[in-house]
């Protein structure tokens, strides 16, 4: 198959092998370290550390002569310059990948494909492929590209990026052969509507001056340099952010970084952070970005965080972190609540995300919702769902009744004239206070502490179907942890209900109040407040 520009495909790929220069032999990569001769051995040879450190003999030396260092003792190889595959320009493989077809070959509208080891094929008609070919290969509308793992090398000697595709915005980079920033840098410069930038598993040696480089980066906006195949420390980074003035997106994960270093006056415009993966166990490393005054987005999925601890009182928003919005802490290992406690300090947090952490198997799903909900007094977002007002608010007054003993204990009353909580009260449950003033003291009777056993968290409700006369009210013991859709299984089992029509409500035997809905599936009885003789109310769409 033959694509636009072809008279211009031989110029565009790398003749020249250099020190420095990435390569692939037999499906691996390396970088080159050494070019020349190697007794007693005649001709030209390439030394190469690769990048799977396993994959080579030595470090470089041999027969006592050091050629090259690796960084693995076991990283290094020589190989025959023809073995080693220099990939193509950044154009070439975007016109590899978006060029026009040649008629010749597009007429047909069929793929061959390999179909077994005996290297049979077989075509494939592609309906429309023609159309759908003209209007990718239309370079000048271009703005979304992805390169990942086309061999590229840089952006070579021409001109031809800015001429055919200059309305580049988002480039995808990702696993190439792309040696230094300077040759991304060359790229970038040909690209001046570029705002995100992909440039992960690559490994690029750090620039010898940043600053000369920040013309070629201007417009950008959004940087991912993930898995990273050089080590990179977050010093690094920053000795590098001088090349981007303007970044306000940075995904820097699996990047093995253990510490961190004060941005100071550096990624000032910086939003949004990414750390997931990398070993940052000691909440201390991570109270040095707190001088990013603008960042709103925090993400420290999987870094193994165990404990949080932001400067203040326990009462009074911190000082630290005013503009952030949106906290990640998914997989690490925080198992106190102490740690969310520390978190309403956050002057603007209004998203969490708290998946997979040791305090999550300390209660149920639902109980420690409710829990990150009342100690977070701005959450609007709790791992990914809405907190609507009125769950808030049954979460508040739950928090209320659950720790409403131990308020009194403590020295807490509804006089606020006798309301003296212990200061390790106020320690554990800073937000207790707060959410007493605006609802009031729950009352003494509501103040039960929450058996842990299933015979006390048992209650006895009716269930009865309105729709069908003849089937008998039953009487059920159901624990008040069964979820709405356990208990609609429940009731499919006993009435033969269509279970994907089937809407459940309850009527409090206390009132003669209208019915109430029991509308999410995930929640548990206890969260109706759903009580001993209660009665049960089964509906469902007839056919």
């Amino acid at each position: 198959m033959y694509r636009q520009f072809k008279q211009q495909q031989e110029t565009m790929v790398k003749n020249d092998i250099e020190v420095g220069s990435r390569i692939v032999c037999d499906g691996f990569i390396a970088t080159v370290r050494y070019m020349g001769t190697v007794p007693p051995t005649e001709g030209q040879w390439l030394g190469v550390e690769w990048d799977d450190s396993e994959r080579g003999k030595h470090d470089g030396s041999k027969d006592g002569i050091v050629y090259f260092k690796t960084s693995s003792p076991t990283g290094g190889s020589f190989i025959r310059p023809k073995k080693a595959e220099v990939g193509m320009s950044c154009f070439a493989a975007v016109n590899e990948r978006y060029g026009l077809i040649d008629e010749t070959d597009a007429n047909t509208d069929k793929l061959f494909i390999n179909t077994g080891r005996n290297k049979t094929t077989t075509s494939v008609e592609l309906v429309g492929f023609d159309k759908v070919n003209k209007k990718q290969s239309e370079f000048e509308k271009l703005e979304e590209v992805v390169l990942r793992n086309m061999k590229v090398f840089g952006a070579a000697s021409y001109h031809l990026l800015s001429q055919n595709v200059a309305n580049i915005i988002e480039l995808d980079l990702s696993q190439n052969l792309i040696p230094s920033w300077e040759e991304v840098s060359k790229i970038t410069n040909q690209l001046k509507l570029l705002k995100s930038l992909n440039i992960s598993e690559n490994r690029l040696t750090l620039p010898e001056n940043p600053s000369k480089l920040k013309e070629c980066f201007s417009s950008l906006q959004t940087l991912y340099m993930n898995r990273m195949k050089l080590q990179m420390s977050f010093s690094d980074i920053l000795f590098c952010s001088e090349m981007w003035p303007n970044l306000e997106n940075l995904h820097i994960c699996f990047l093995e970084l253990q510490t961190l270093t004060n941005p100071r006056n550096l990624l000032n415009r910086l939003k949004i952070l990414n750390l997931e993966s990398n070993p940052l166990d000691n909440w201390d490393e991570v109270m040095k970005l707190s001088s990013l005054k603008r960042l709103e987005t925090l993400v420290l999925n999987g870094t193994g965080l165990d404990q949080i601890s932001l400067p203040g009182n326990p009462t009074e928003k911190t000082t630290a972190f005013t503009n952030l919005l949106s906290l990640s802490l998914s997989r690490n290992k925080i198992s106190e609540w102490s740690s969310i406690n520390e978190l309403n300090k956050l002057m603007k947090l209004e998203e969490i995300r708290f998946k997979k952490n040791p305090l999550c198997e300390t209660v149920n799903v639902e109980t420690l919702r409710q829990l990150l909900i009342a100690k977070l007094g701005n959450l609007k977002v709790c791992d990914r769902t809405e907190v609507t007002t009125a769950e808030r608010k049954g979460s508040e007054i739950d928090y209320l009744k659950r720790f409403g003993p131990m308020w009194l204990e403590a020295g807490g009353n509804s006089d606020p004239i006798l309301n003296k909580p212990s200061a390790e009260f106020i320690l554990q449950h800073p937000r207790y206070q707060h959410i007493v003033e605006h609802y009031g003291a729950a009352e003494q009777s509501e103040m039960k502490q929450q058996s842990t056993t299933l015979k006390d968290n048992l209650i006895s409700v009716s269930i009865t179907c309105p729709q069908s006369p003849p089937k008998k009210t039953l009487t059920k013991k159901l624990p008040l942890t069964m979820t709405v859709q356990k208990v609609k299984t429940l009731v499919n089992r006993l009435l033969k209900a269509d279970i994907s029509t089937l809407k459940l409500s309850y009527i409090s035997k206390d009132t003669t109040g209208p019915e109430i809905d029991l509308d999410n599936d995930l929640r548990q009885l206890s969260f109706y407040s759903v009580e001993n003789g209660d009665t049960l109310i089964a509906k469902w769409c007839q056919q």
